[in-house]
């Protein structure tokens, strides 16, 4: 349904509420009634005594979030309880339940019970469980994440659970395997602080180390670049000219290019539909091994050579806050003005030299415009036409290869195709009714199921379009030989 009504819905970013990303601080132990970050096996009867600032706690709006892996799942005929929220006398305030399709969330008296639909081989992987429990007469947010995705969300009655000498209890019977993370919460969690959650140890571990390339300066066999920047960034991923020509010059090594860029933004300011998530959740999404950064142009129009240093810091800034994802950094030095702006490339040469003592702090690579800016290469001096965008991304792939020429028209088509699939998984226009202020909508559920949200999942369909036409440009890049036209 996603798929088929994205064309339709024409509701822009801007009608949701937005909020800035480039520096967000976590604020993920705030309201954490208790914790258990160990590897805890999921055996019979391991009761989890909460501690005392948890006894005796009135919880209204509520969280609880774990990751967990089985060995095998339950036999067809039997749902197995594996976590439950227990108070005095072993009466049960929450009930996590497993089928061999499903995870089962129960808080009983309170409603139905509610069901998370496991869309893959359930044994031998982690899966980041969190439930959100919220009260609230105007939007409806109580819901069920499975890996950081929202599968259903319902209204919650008006009913607080009292917890009274209460304790997380395992009774999993014959279930083998391991939980982790378990967090209890006396408020709900933001989908951000949900992603953030589900980054953490054990999924976090499933990430490769990654080393910095101050070693050596290659793209490594299934990197995943990530390009951040505004309108000069955004036509560079557009044109695809820079992708074709990596993926021309490391056949066989499935590079991939993920467009994090942003109309508009800069070093100061990254403004995202509420949430949305910050640069390190969405590096982790995109599931980045380096970060590309774009930037300098804008901030030199918007403050000269007077800006100059508050714009270094800020670019130190958010290179490191890149760095807590990859250390792999590479950093594009603008191209220049045309036009009557061409005034401002004298202070430009200033943000330039600016960029390279931020890179060389880093350890970061250095890209810039290797050769003389041609006639129309912008619009009106400042945004990137075609031809524009083309040079910069050679000069860009010129980083590793000194031959890189123009590349071959096939593969530079499919790469624009597998981009605007990747804008439409990254960035739908809807995005008030995936994430936003606008979930409670009737449009934002099925009309069967009002507590199942379709948007969501239907989204993660994207992932296998974006892969197939990754495999047939990873076939032609084969087939041309890793020889530049």
């Amino acid at each position: 349904m996603f798929l088929r009504l994205l064309p339709a819905i024409h509701l822009l970013l801007l009608g949701s509420a937005m909020a800035q990303v480039g520096s967000v601080s976590s604020e993920i132990e705030k309201g954490l009634l208790a914790k258990w970050e160990g590897m805890m096996p999921l055996q019979a009867w391991s009761p989890l005594s909460l501690p005392a600032p948890a006894q005796k706690a009135r919880l209204e709006d509520f969280a609880v979030a774990f990751a967990f892996r089985i060995e095998a799942p339950p036999a067809a005929e039997h749902e197995t309880h594996f976590l439950s929220l227990l108070y005095e006398g072993d009466k049960p305030l929450l009930n996590f339940h497993l089928t061999p399709t499903e995870l089962v969330v129960s808080i009983p008296g309170h409603g139905p019970s509610h069901q998370a639909r496991f869309p893959q081989q359930l044994p031998g992987r982690w899966w980041h469980v969190a439930l959100n429990v919220k009260r609230d007469a105007k939007q409806a947010l109580s819901g069920l994440w499975l890996n950081g995705i929202e599968l259903n969300s319902w209204r919650e009655p008006s009913a607080p659970l009292m917890l009274t000498q209460s304790l997380f209890a395992s009774n999993s019977g014959a279930l083998r395997g391991q939980i982790t993370g378990l967090r209890l919460y006396d408020r709900t969690l933001s989908r951000p602080e949900i992603l953030e959650l589900a980054a953490q140890p054990p999924l976090a571990e499933l990430r490769p180390t990654l080393a910095p390339f101050a070693a050596n300066k290659s793209l490594m066999t299934g990197e995943v670049v990530a390009i951040l920047g505004g309108t000069e960034a955004v036509a560079v991923v557009e044109d695809g000219t820079l992708e074709a020509l990596l993926v021309a010059q490391f056949p066989g090594s499935r590079i991939k290019v993920r467009d994090l860029s942003w109309e508009a933004d800069t070093v100061f300011r990254q403004d995202r539909p509420m949430n949305f998530g910050g640069i390190p959740q969405q590096l982790q999404r995109a599931r980045a091994t380096a970060a590309m950064l774009m930037f300098g142009r804008q901030e030199c129009l918007e403050r000269g050579e007077s800006g100059l240093a508050e714009f270094k810091t800020a670019l130190d800034k958010l290179v490191s806050t890149c760095a807590t994802v990859t250390p792999r950094i590479i950093l594009v030095q603008p191209p220049p003005f045309e036009g009557a702006l061409a005034e401002h490339n004298a202070a430009l040469k200033k943000y330039a030299a600016a960029i390279t003592e931020v890179a060389a702090a880093h350890g970061a690579l250095q890209a810039s415009q290797t050769t003389p800016s041609q006639p129309g290469s912008t619009r009106d001096g400042l945004n990137l036409t075609s031809s524009g965008a083309t040079l910069l991304g050679t000069s860009i792939a010129q980083l590793w290869s000194k031959d890189a020429m123009a590349p071959d028209a096939r593969l530079k088509s499919l790469i624009q195709q597998k981009n605007t699939l990747w804008h439409r998984y990254w960035r739908p226009a809807n995005w008030a009714f995936l994430h936003g202020d606008r979930t409670a909508q009737p449009s934002s559920r099925d009309h069967a199921d009002p507590a199942q949200r379709w948007f969501p999942t239907e989204l993660e369909q994207y992932l296998p379009l974006i892969e197939t036409k990754e495999n047939e440009i990873s076939q032609l890049a084969n087939d041309l030989g890793g020889k530049l036209p």
